[in-house]
């Protein structure tokens, strides 16, 4: 089974990918943690970095990994923002989250320098911010709706769910899922 999961920030995609994966002994790749390693390598946050991969029309060389390991790879999950498009044969997941509620998380992960926040007004503006940039910038690169459910075969919102229920409804319906088949 091929899985992408996408979703709000803040809505533990990351977190739940890997446990789903420990569960189900899936490989687990993460288009996110390179781009904080490459943010960080370049002394920028990560919404500086993504409009730096922006204006230098950088997207297609991470398009073209996605692409490729979802080829060349089966029984993992693929947590980035648009791997369920590049890998249109996965289960496509999404989590969304309140704002509010991915406010309150971002202040209390430790993501390291690219993604600190002096407060919670400062937190909430750059996570709108970035949100708006992605949305915009995956509209006029590939004309997707990022927001548009109907591009998911499962959506689950995260805020108030803890991070044991929201693995464990993932994996029972990956489960219906793969016993349909």
């Amino acid at each position: 089974m091929k899985i992408t999961i996408t979703g709000d920030l803040y809505s533990g995609k990351s977190s739940v990918a890997k446990g789903v994966c420990e569960v189900m002994d899936y490989t687990y790749f993460s288009v996110g943690e390179l781009q904080r390693r490459l943010a960080v390598e370049k002394g920028m946050s990560i919404m500086e970095y993504n409009d730096y991969v922006f204006q230098n029309n950088l997207d297609h060389e991470v398009d073209n990994r996605t692409m490729a390991i979802g080829i060349e790879n089966e029984n993992f999950i693929f947590d980035a923002r648009l791997a369920w498009y590049f890998i249109p044969n996965s289960f496509k997941i999404y989590f969304k989250v309140d704002i509010d509620i991915a406010v309150e998380r971002a202040m209390e992960s430790n993501r390291g320098e690219c993604e600190n926040y002096t407060c919670v007004q400062e937190a909430k503006e750059r996570i709108i911010g970035r949100r708006r940039l992605e949305v915009t910038r995956f509209n006029e690169i590939y004309n997707i709706d990022i927001d548009n459910d109907s591009n998911y075969d499962l959506v689950i919102d995260t805020s108030h769910m803890t991070m044991k229920a929201v693995i464990e409804k993932t994996i029972e319906k990956l489960r219906e899922c793969s016993d349909k088949k």
